[in-house]
């Protein structure tokens, strides 16, 4: 009963955490009801054998794969200037294909050659407290717009929903505090948020169905469009996909170590070749592709559920439910501020992690003024509209425009430049005491 639980949870959580992205995106390319199920349909199913291929083949470590939000950021921006630059919505996801197969190509070399060895050296344990706190910034705007019953057709604070979810968020606060019971306060967070907002009318119709059965639709949009223009974008994205992967890999192994759960080390190489077989898998199946989400550690800390074998049957109930319409449909109509107030008390512990990265940092000046630098460059970008970047190069946009992203490059390059001139003064008073 204990692993069913926790796998019901471990279900639950990666439920939440990915299911609106592909309905956003999906909405933003004028998908109709069942394109957009079956959209949603396929990229649960790579999500889920994702994390079980990176579970079994990859890290040996159970983190969830999610819609990266990366891949989120390129759909957003070529869902405005895919019809100019590809002549329709329908070829610019075709396009968006073949940029998930040229990364996961790109992705299997990277592991081939050694590379993620040698780029892994660069996530220390400041660079990794950084991610964690500028990931956390960037998602607060979305869990508090759910919250708070703000989308795309409301603008006006609904106080209902903002009321319901605050009242979610503190029972389940509450339920983490119970003895055997706290380990699933996602679980029951969520049914008694969902019960809640059935109550008070604010539940959303399940979209009807006719399939009873579907399978994955390989290249539901038509064969790949190979584009030459979008090999340098491509190129980078996989490189800052490269980089999320090692940063969260990083942070839920120092969870473990905490709680002294045992696990594989030195596997960065067959972790890269599986992220390289799960973007293939997200171009081939016309979904969205994986990345490792740091939201685990925190989910890990939270509900103390280390095992990987919980991860896993969840992971085998997100596949089993993207193969039943009606399922998705229901798992579907779950309302996003349930969702977000449910998991809220996770993200926000994730905060507490990145300061545990910190105190392992022994020069404390050079980390101030890192962190200093990086937050304050990659907040700030967050508040700057991404239509200001529409005249700029497409690879470039991908991380000027993100703050998450610039920040963490930041973050590597000022560590850097900092230590050397911390090396080499060392140096200079050496060779003076010498002389």
């Amino acid at each position: 009963m204990r692993v069913l639980f926790s796998s019901l949870q471990w279900a639950l959580f990666i439920l939440m955490s990915s299911v609106i992205v592909p309905i956003a995106i999906a909405s933003s390319y004028g998908l109709d009801t069942i394109s957009t199920v079956e959209f949603v349909q396929r990229t649960l199913f790579v999500l889920g054998l994702a994390g079980i291929l990176q579970t079994l083949f990859g890290h040996h470590l159970p983190i969830q794969e999610g819609p990266a939000g990366l891949w989120w950021g390129v759909f957003s921006l070529y869902a405005g200037l895919g019809t100019v630059l590809f002549g329709s919505q329908i070829e610019t996801l075709r396009v968006l294909q073949f940029s998930f197969l040229l990364s996961g190509v790109l992705f299997i070399l990277l592991s081939v050659f050694g590379l993620v060895e040698k780029l892994s050296r660069l996530f220390t344990p400041t660079v990794v407290g950084v991610y964690l706190i500028l990931m956390v910034i960037q998602l607060s705007a979305s869990f508090l717009q759910g919250m708070f019953g703000l989308n795309e057709e409301t603008t006006v604070v609904d106080s209902k929903v903002f009321l319901l979810s605050f009242i979610i968020v503190i029972v389940s606060y509450a339920f983490m505090k119970i003895p055997r019971v706290g380990h699933y306060s996602v679980l029951f967070s969520i049914i008694f948020g969902w019960a809640l907002f059935y109550l008070f009318g604010l539940a959303k119709p399940v979209t009807s169905v006719s399939e009873t059965i579907k399978l994955p639709e390989i290249f539901a949009f038509g064969t790949p469009r190979i584009e030459p223009n979008m090999i340098v974008m491509v190129v980078f994205i996989t490189l800052l996909l490269l980089a999320n992967l090692l940063a969260t890999v990083s942070v839920v192994q120092q969870v473990m170590d905490k709680h002294r759960v045992s696990y594989d080390k030195n596997r960065l190489k067959q972790t890269g070749f599986v992220s390289g077989i799960n973007q293939l898998l997200g171009g081939l199946f016309s979904a969205i592709g994986a990345v490792p989400v740091s939201g685990s550690a925190g989910f890990i800390e939270t509900t103390k559920i280390t095992s990987k074998k919980p991860f896993i049957i969840g992971s085998l109930i997100i596949i089993v439910i993207s193969l039943f319409p009606s399922f998705t449909a229901f798992f579907a109509a779950i309302p996003e501020a349930v969702g977000y107030a449910a998991i809220f008390p996770i993200f926000a512990s994730t905060i507490s992690l990145a300061f545990q990265e910190f105190s392992r940092v022994k020069n404390k000046q050079i980390l101030f003024k890192v962190v200093g630098i990086s937050l304050f460059t990659g907040v700030g970008v967050m508040f700057i509209p991404s239509e200001a970047f529409s005249e700029m190069p497409p690879a470039l946009v991908s991380v000027l425009s993100n703050g998450l992203v610039l920040g963490g490059i930041l973050a590597v390059t000022t560590e850097k430049i900092l230590d050397r001139k911390t090396i080499k003064a060392n140096k200079r008073s050496k060779q003076g005491n010498i002389a």
